[in-house]
């Protein structure tokens, strides 16, 4: 079974965006986009684990094609 898609702010269920058609998606509402916008802006997101230079070579050094 397809799980429903959530808004990731408030938790609340999302449809799909249909084509051409204005939308917040993945918010369920303009207010729930402004909410994750003021987060970003204020530092409240931060990527967990620290980036080494290992993790960068490996990048490089990794072609698109084998993933």
């Amino acid at each position: 079974m397809i799980r429903q898609l959530e808004c990731p702010i408030c938790h609340k269920p999302v449809l799909a965006p249909a084509e051409k058609t204005p939308t917040c998606f993945p918010f369920c509402s303009e207010r729930c986009r402004q909410v994750d916008l003021l987060r970003w802006s204020k530092g409240k997101y931060a990527i967990v684990e620290p980036l080494r230079p290992e993790h960068l070579e490996n990048d490089e050094n990794q072609s698109p094609n084998d993933e």
